[in-house]
């Protein structure tokens, strides 16, 4: 994944592109900065020595990828769910923003990253999440975020001891860089807009 570093944007995010993106490069940046601020605390004035090591990079790489792909899961959830709540979207059309959305937008950061296509398996039980949810109560916020809270735990290359001892204030940790993207999300989508898009790209679609 590309290094994302947050910018002063005001668009808004009215089509399911523009969206896409945001989802895309708030994902990758809660992704690094839990993940490498967590290892860098527990590493201490270790730090720069582990990142050197080849195999610790390599295993590094994999675990913010496995998180990113999680924290684009549930943030692409929360997004479809606040468009699903303010009734802007078509029939169905909380689930087939969330399937298009989160495809693009894993397949554009892992092909920069020279990491392949996404997973099929990751698309399957995503598909699986977003046909079963309750989508009034991922509208509510943290309600959406709780599989990569854990799995920031679950992915990162630390001893499993430590994960212990480090799970609430590693949790706290990203739930607070959430409660910022979140509040970003609100204020910049325009639902009425974005389901608009999707109805035009429905009907589209059924002309050709």
């Amino acid at each position: 994944m590309e290094r994302f570093r947050p910018r002063f944007e005001r668009h808004r995010l009215d089509t399911p592109d523009t969206l896409a993106e945001f989802l895309r490069t708030r994902s990758s940046y809660v992704a690094q900065t839990a993940l490498y601020g967590y290892l860098k605390t527990r590493m201490g004035t270790s730090y720069r020595n582990y990142f050197e090591d080849d195999t610790f990079s390599a295993s590094i790489r994999t675990a913010a990828q496995k998180l990113f792909l999680s924290c684009l899961a549930d943030l692409t959830v929360f997004a479809a769910a606040l468009s699903e709540r303010d009734g802007a979207l078509p029939r169905g059309g909380a689930v087939a923003l969330a399937l298009r959305c989160f495809r693009q937008a894993a397949e554009h950061s892992l092909s920069e990253a020279g990491a392949g296509p996404v997973p099929a398996d990751t698309l399957e039980q995503f598909a699986l999440r977003v046909r079963a949810i309750d989508w009034a109560a991922a509208a509510e916020g943290r309600h959406a975020f709780a599989g990569s809270e854990a799995d920031l735990v679950r992915f990162a290359p630390v001893i499993d001891e430590y994960k212990e001892l480090d799970r609430e204030i590693v949790t706290n940790s990203i739930r607070f860089r959430w409660r910022d993207v979140r509040d970003q999300l609100r204020r910049r989508l325009d639902a009425p807009a974005l389901g608009g898009a999707m109805r035009q790209d429905g009907a589209a679609a059924s002309d050709c």
